[in-house]
């Protein structure tokens, strides 16, 4: 079964379309919310460290990182699987799916999401600035990446719709 991994900036609407596969039927999994999967790590030494109690992390110092061995687990499954996230060094990982997408979306779009955004990290002082600052920069890397684009600025079942399109899958899986 195929394996599919769904990025994009934050307020894009991973967590929404992860939400929606599951809904769906499918196995799908948003690895922030999978403790031990994803960590913060310190980017020189490789450290795990705690998240900071001001919810504010320096980017700089510190990396969202996969864990091989828990994704390498997730992907062994025997069903189609989706993942999402946006981690460090994400790339890496791009060779155990067999497409990945990256979810677009214009800055006034993506400024009202962050707004709006369940994670109350991104409504710490000046965060949704320092996402939107370099919001174009970024995700033009994840397109140049070879990832497949989605346009994120529509409702969310037709984003998933297009995305199972894509990947050959019914819009609605039939479990037993």
């Amino acid at each position: 079964m195929g394996k599919y991994f769904i990025t994009g900036r934050q307020g894009s609407g991973k967590t929404s379309v992860i939400k929606a596969l599951q809904e769906r039927g499918y196995t799908a999994y948003n690895t922030d919310d999978m403790p031990g999967v994803t960590r913060l790590q310190n980017k020189d030494t490789g450290e795990v460290v705690e998240w900071p109690e001001s919810g504010v992390v320096d980017w700089a110092k510190y990396a969202w990182v996969w864990q091989r061995p828990e994704i390498e687990r997730l992907l062994a499954s025997d069903e189609t699987v989706f993942l999402g996230a946006i981690v460090f060094k994400q790339g890496d990982f791009y060779p155990l799916f067999d497409k990945v997408f990256v979810l677009t979306i214009d800055a006034a779009t993506l400024r009202d999401r962050l707004e709006k955004h369940e994670h109350e990290s991104h409504h710490k002082p000046g965060e949704i600035e320092r996402i939107l600052s370099d919001h174009e920069l970024k995700q033009q890397r994840l397109i140049k990446e070879g990832v497949e684009t989605v346009d994120a600025t529509r409702p969310t079942d037709e984003i998933v719709d297009d995305i199972l399109q894509r990947v050959g899958l019914e819009k609605t899986r039939h479990t037993s």
